[in-house]
């Protein structure tokens, strides 16, 4: 089975790493009259993006509810920022550096006077970003936006250390280290999709794996061309757990478990129940120890097993014409202001 740029995931990490300048806090800029400066202090952090690039905002909040984050992270998959805010940081993520959401996004930003910090390939967020100052981290390609996630992720993470948000350094390669684990589960991946096959996936998360839930979900329609729900605990349980009363033929119900999550316990009473209307859900445990650990043997695993099914279905995983369709009629009919 070809694994595309998953073999090159750790040191897609740790090349990333290296692209963060370490003058970030320094920078003063002066931009249509309002003065921006990176030192100060700031009371959140927006992280903005679409699809592969916005998920990196997911896993993020999902690391900040074991970890001891001084502000609360804010993910905005829109082409306009939340009202409201005070002193933001803000993180603008797109793969391609052409998503126009984010560019939008970013441009509204700096309008507002807040810090900006581009990851991206290049593309139009660089070149306006840079043309302003604005500091952009290049980071290395992969042959689509998700298959280049630890190059994204990365330097969002020594972004908030450096923002005094969280800690990371000890926590980095603990996050390589889970994606080598689930490299050598290729086969136990392989026999997840075939499990998977002529069914519709429901995935069950717990608000702590929110981000691998909707990274498997997102990996299951672009590279298997698959429909999938992603139902997130608490909440799951007191409305979609209702059709299971129902004969769902074709519903494939997967829980996604990590050993410290706190809301364990109740994931593990809502698959008895499950259970009990005659389901039989598949339980995929997260290997490792650390939060960022986790997180990235789950992206890995489940995303592997979502080229394993791509294969099972005679699918090609790494082209989404729908989604270029629909990016290339936006622009035709000049639904963006960028």
């Amino acid at each position: 089975m070809n694994l595309i740029d998953y073999p090159r995931w750790p040191s897609l990490a740790r090349e990333s790493i290296l692209n963060v300048p370490m003058d970030l806090r320094s920078i003063r800029l002066s931009i249509d009259g309002k003065v921006i400066d990176y030192s100060g202090d700031i009371d959140s952090v927006i992280i903005t993006g679409m699809g592969g690039s916005g998920v990196v905002g997911d896993i993020i909040n999902d690391l900040c509810l074991f970890w001891d984050c001084r502000v609360p992270i804010i993910v905005s998959k829109n082409m306009r920022l939340p009202r409201r805010l005070s002193r933001p940081l803000v993180i603008a993520i797109s793969y391609s550096g052409n998503t126009a959401e984010t560019i939008m996004s970013a441009n509204e930003a700096l309008a507002r006077g807040y810090p900006v910090i581009g990851i991206t390939t290049g593309g139009r967020l660089s070149t306006a970003l840079s043309a302003k100052g604005v500091p952009v981290i290049l980071t290395p390609k992969a042959s689509a936006p998700r298959y280049g996630l630890p190059a994204l992720l990365y330097p969002a993470l020594i972004i908030l250390e450096r923002f005094s948000v969280v800690s990371v350094t000890n926590e980095l390669e603990s996050g390589i280290s889970g994606i080598e684990n689930a490299l050598k589960h290729v086969d136990d991946a392989v026999n997840l999709a075939r499990q998977l096959v002529n069914s519709v996936p429901v995935v069950w998360v717990t608000e702590s794996r929110r981000g691998v839930g909707i990274r498997f979900k997102n990996d299951l329609n672009e590279n298997a061309k698959y429909y999938s729900v992603v139902s997130v605990v608490p909440e799951g349980a007191h409305n979609d757990i209702a059709a299971v009363i129902t004969k769902q033929n074709g519903l494939k119900h997967v829980a996604i478990m990590g050993p410290n999550d706190y809301e364990g316990r109740y994931e593990e009473v809502l698959i008895d129940v499950i259970s009990s209307f005659g389901a039989k859900p598949i339980i995929v445990k997260l290997e490792g120890k650390m939060p960022l650990e986790l997180e990235m043997y789950g992206a890995t695993y489940l995303g592997i097993t979502t080229l394993a099914l791509a294969e099972l279905l005679g699918v090609e995983p790494v082209s989404t014409e729908p989604i270029d369709r629909l990016k290339n009629l936006l622009n035709e009919r000049k639904v963006f202001q960028v």
